[in-house]
């Protein structure tokens, strides 16, 4: 069998959450001296502040996998998505120190939580022989969050934006994570988790779609197992 469109696009959406992962671990790299002037943070402060959403990552690599089971990888992806916007729109906005980490806190539950669904549903909608690639590209996609977090701060610091340039800078996440929220809901959701909620023929029909010849043999193997 060959990629299809639909295959990659439902790869692709899924990654976004690897890029978002890439973005806001990155992102506040630009913004520590503006939060210590800003916050009055002590170098004890400015570390928690920092690792803040190193902590919800932890929860969310930890728990994601609960929901996931429960209520799907597309759905759970959404809530996700909600989170990387929420933290964004919260950092920028925050009117004290608490409330600062407390968004970042809930963008770390949503990079931990991705981490572990993103690739899970890929790799549950990749066929055998493509699986390894495109699970990959979510990986490429936390290195290219990076890079982007990086180059969208340089951006930032030439737009002349003042005592605001931080919020600007944290802010921005909310753009890719509304659009990540907006494609999940034109993917379908993962053949496994389908047959296990025993919605046997709507599985059939995802395998059919991304392409696989072979979905019926493919659809057995998944029930057997």
């Amino acid at each position: 069998m060959k990629l299809n469109a639909y295959l990659l696009k439902s790869t692709v959406v899924a990654a976004l959450g690897g890029l978002l992962f890439g973005f806001d671990t990155a992102v506040i790299a630009g913004a520590t001296r503006a939060l210590t002037t800003t916050f009055a943070l002590s170098p004890t402060a400015l570390g928690i502040t920092v690792a803040s959403a190193l902590y919800g990552t932890i929860l969310g690599a930890m728990f994601a996998g609960i929901p996931g089971d429960k209520f799907g990888r597309r759905l759970s992806l959404r809530v996700l998505a909600v989170f990387y916007f929420l933290s964004a729109i919260g950092c920028a906005f925050a009117w004290d120190w608490n409330s600062f980490v407390l968004s970042r806190f809930l963008g770390g539950l949503a990079i931990g939580g991705s981490s572990v669904l993103g690739p899970m549903y890929i790799a549950e909608i990749a066929p055998a022989r493509y699986r390894g690639r495109l699970v990959g590209f979510f990986q490429f996609n936390i290195v290219f969050g990076i890079l982007l977090a990086y180059f969208s701060n340089y951006l930032m610091g030439l737009a002349s934006l003042g005592d605001a340039e931080w919020r600007w800078k944290l802010g921005v996440a909310a753009v890719p994570a509304a659009f990540f929220l907006l494609m999940l809901f034109t993917i379908p959701e993962s053949p496994r988790w389908l047959v296990k909620m025993r919605r046997v023929p709507e599985a059939r029909d995802v395998l059919r779609l991304t392409g696989e010849t072979s979905y019926e043999e493919d659809l057995q193997n998944i029930v057997t197992s």
